[in-house]
């Protein structure tokens, strides 16, 4: 989309024969907030847009004045500020404005790749009478967006990422047979692209975007290959031996690549499914003793956060500004802090456990941290 809404903005202000101060004070922010929107270098937030089209008696398509494609920059603004309306709307009123932007925009595939996503992050805060309904609703919403970037983009990168995105909506529907048909039954053979792109740029002696192609793989690799950890503990409960080894292993990973700083929230779903393992197999000194270090992370992490590099991935910038997100993460990071806090303290798998007054103080040490701390 090439968003208009500044110059519409400008032209009805000076229609209507008002300052920008006299706007800005009407639409309670500052004189440099509205400055900034009729040059177009922020956007007012999507809570605004109705206040601002009926002070001007005009519709939010007309405020918007938009073309069908949107830029990056452009994504990572609705996609944040949709994610931020979930704090202070009602449930049905973002779901009608998630509704709003994708007729606007379905031509727009990468947009649309992320409002599917976004409905599936943030399920839970939609409407539904139930969470069992909401699942039924809401996967099937995600899932039809998914297949109309699949079947109707051109670019190869985004209909694969939209097949794969298809694939987990049908796996969260428990689809395994559709699944495995879209997937194929057998991993494909990893054909690393990053390291042919790099080598192109230091055949073109452009050494930097050789080491900003290469930084930005590696860090995608290491939040994978954590993650596949994590599934892997999951698959192998019934073999205390594999799992205690996968454990460890999973451990030394992530202190070689320091995620406790670099990125905490895979190493704390890491450290559940640790923790849930120990518990099915009823070792209990086990499992408190990774509950204990999920509280230490749980209390050293500052909320909100976003993705972000460090000394050793210093060069991640650039492929941060190449993606729709940005370095947003997917689910608003409260909301993550709810789920990582409440998928500990609700969890009956614990309540068996002999050693109550160990699990009671770590979960007591727990509940504060299952706020909004920004708020």
């Amino acid at each position: 989309m090439r968003m208009n809404l500044g110059s519409v903005i400008a032209e009805k202000r000076k229609k209507k024969k008002i300052t920008q101060q006299e706007l800005a004070d009407f639409m309670n922010v500052s004189k440099a907030s509205v400055s900034k929107w009729e040059t177009g270098h922020t956007y007012p937030d999507i809570t605004l847009l109705p206040l601002l089209a009926a002070y001007f008696n005009i519709s939010i398509d007309e405020l918007l004045n938009y073309e069908p494609q949107l830029s990056n920059q452009e994504i990572q603004h609705i996609y944040t500020s949709l994610q931020r309306s979930f704090e202070t709307m009602m449930p049905e009123e973002v779901l009608s404005s998630i509704h709003s932007f994708i007729r606007r925009y379905y031509s727009c595939y990468p947009f649309i790749l992320q409002m599917g996503s976004l409905i599936l992050n943030h399920l839970d805060l939609l409407p539904g009478e139930n969470q069992q309904e909401k699942e039924q609703r809401y996967f099937l919403e995600a899932l039809e967006l998914f297949v109309h970037v699949r079947t109707n983009a051109k670019d190869p990168e985004l209909i694969l990422q939209a097949s794969r995105m298809e694939a987990f909506a049908l796996l969260m529907m428990h689809k395994a047979d559709e699944v495995l048909e879209i997937l194929g039954d057998v991993t494909p053979a990893n054909f690393p692209v990053e390291s042919m792109i790099a080598a192109a740029f230091q055949m073109k002696g452009d050494g930097q975007k050789a080491i900003e192609t290469m930084q930005s793989a590696l860090y995608q690799h290491v939040s994978v290959m954590m993650s596949s950890f994590t599934n892997y503990l999951r698959c192998l409960t019934p073999q205390s031996e594999k799992f205690e080894e996968t454990v460890k292993r999973g451990y030394q990973f992530a202190e070689v690549f320091d995620l406790e700083q670099l990125h905490p929230v895979v190493l704390l779903n890491f450290q559940l499914s640790a923790l849930f393992g120990y518990a099915q197999q009823q070792k209990e000194t086990e499992a408190l003793d990774i509950l204990e270090e999920f509280t230490h992370l749980m209390e050293q992490i500052e909320f909100p956060m976003k993705m972000h590099g460090d000394r050793y991935f210093d060069q991640l910038g650039p492929w941060f500004d190449s993606l729709e997100t940005g370095t947003q993460m997917p689910r608003d990071p409260a909301f993550v802090q709810e789920g990582l806090v409440a998928a500990v303290v609700d969890n009956p798998m614990l309540s068996g456990f002999e050693d109550q007054a160990r699990l009671q103080e770590l979960i007591q040490r727990l509940v504060p941290l299952g706020g909004k701390k920004d708020e």
